[in-house]
């Protein structure tokens, strides 16, 4: 975050010409996970709690969407195939493989996301994932325990076709991981005040 683009450097390291290079950090300004600076150079964007917080409250209401509707959708193989899922966060879990939790736990939310043919709400989850993946990247802040044992009560919910509870864990779900991204960016943005004094 805040870190200056220099389109040269970036096409070198890319190997690619200036002109899709061009193309691609228009797409990103669009996104506004790049910004351009009033000198006209670009920087990559910077974070804060206040779009933390936005982005997984907005995230939390449109999964609750989507596992209501999913329920209407599944069938016996998709249960099988959530259950595979929600197993290997577990696992994964156990063995503190932050990376392969998030993973799974992806691959059952995108999962979800196929089962409710939702075009709209699925569109609109893919773009605030995009710029959640940043936060993300900031720190590990997924409790790998918390987030095993909240996808093996959403899948319980769903089997049972409980929607009204399986779309309010989801909800909580979602925003205990805001919680966490919070605290992830208040470290990051404390360890830059450090380095700045």
């Amino acid at each position: 975050p805040g870190q200056q683009i220099v389109e040269e450097e970036l096409s070198n390291e890319l190997e690619i010409s200036r002109t899709p290079l061009r193309e691609a950090l228009q797409r990103l300004e669009l996104e506004e996970l790049v910004v351009r600076q009033p000198n006209g150079r670009l920087k990559v964007a910077p974070v804060s709690v206040k779009e933390v917080k936005e982005l997984f409250l907005v995230r939390s209401m449109l999964e609750g969407i989507v596992v209501s509707e999913a329920i209407d959708n599944i069938s016996d193989q998709d249960i099988k195939n959530l259950s595979y899922l929600v197993r290997m966060v577990k696992e994964t879990s156990g063995e503190g493989n932050h990376e392969d939790v998030s993973n799974f736990g992806t691959q059952f939310h995108t999962y979800l996301y196929n089962l409710s043919q939702n075009k709209t709400v699925v569109k609109i989850l893919f773009q605030l994932n995009d710029h959640i993946t940043r936060y993300r990247r900031l720190a590990h802040f997924i409790d790998t325990k918390k987030t095993s044992d909240e996808h093996e009560v959403i899948l319980d919910f769903i089997v049972k076709k409980d929607k009204k509870n399986a779309e309010t864990t989801m909800k909580n779900h979602v925003l205990d991981s805001m919680n966490q991204a919070v605290l992830a960016v208040m470290q990051y943005e404390e360890a830059l005040q450090t380095e700045s004094n």
